[in-house]
């Protein structure tokens, strides 16, 4: 398998699909670019119960297939938590680590049961009456970015409720993956919303101390849809993120 460094892996988050790295597709420029979708969302429309580290073996094997060795992994939220997996399981094969709006820590006890009780919900009530609360908390100011949020409900009403059920419960059950980001020896870019209340920015600093190298941007009036509500920063500052190490 030949190494390029420009293979760069984007996953996308939960309830979401590839369409989301649309508005920052000016930072992949001359980038090879692989879309991997998340389960049951977009792409990918097997809809059956996994675990996120039986999704990141997938995605190597089907990058091996594809010839593919060494790559830059991109991630939002539930799509981070893949890439942290998939670093943890082969770092040798990561050139670097982008995290938009996630984390390597695990759930706390609380976050658990809160996922359970919503995936009880959503089994028994269907996922209409939580994407319509889910959609609109991602967002800073949710008036500000209405059209924006209307698009994204219409879309994610589109997918099963088990696609809902089975990636909360992939979420719920992910482990720490904190030792395996302080050994990182690649660089490693976090980029966090001042406003997220999906992933607090008090995560965004504590994990900012454990990589090497690492470069961290935190956004003000922003929450946890970076590539909608402050597309132009994201942008640049993947730019030059990679910009810094590239050949």
């Amino acid at each position: 398998m030949g190494v390029n460094n420009k293979n760069t892996v984007l996953i996308h988050g939960f309830g979401f699909d590839h369409r989301t790295w649309y508005p920052l597709e000016l930072a992949f420029e001359g980038h090879e670019v692989t879309y991997l979708a998340l389960p049951g969302f977009g792409m990918d429309q097997q809809i059956e119960p996994y675990t996120i580290p039986e999704l990141a073996k997938k995605y190597w094997d089907h990058l091996s297939e594809a010839g593919v060795d060494q790559v830059h992994l991109v991630g939002h939220s539930m799509g981070g938590y893949v890439c942290i997996e998939m670093m943890a399981s082969q770092p040798s094969r990561v050139l670097s680590l982008a995290l938009i709006h996630s984390h390597v820590f695990a759930d706390s006890p609380e976050k658990k049961i809160s996922r359970t009780e919503t995936a009880d919900h959503i089994r028994a009530n269907g996922a209409s009456g939580f994407v319509n609360k889910f959609i609109p908390s991602l967002f800073a100011d949710a008036k500000k970015s209405e059209g924006v949020i209307k698009q994204l409900i219409e879309r994610t009403l589109q997918y099963d409720s088990l696609a809902w059920v089975y990636g909360l419960l992939a979420m719920r059950d992910r482990l720490d993956h904190s030792e395996h980001l302080t050994a990182a020896q690649f660089p490693v870019l976090l980029l966090m919303g001042e406003a997220d209340k999906a992933v607090p920015v008090d995560l965004a600093s504590k994990q900012a101390l454990l990589a090497g190298t690492t470069s961290l941007h935190v956004y003000p009036d922003t929450g946890h849809m970076g590539m909608y509500e402050n597309t132009q920063t994201l942008i640049a500052d993947l730019v030059r993120f990679y910009e810094a190490f590239s050949e």
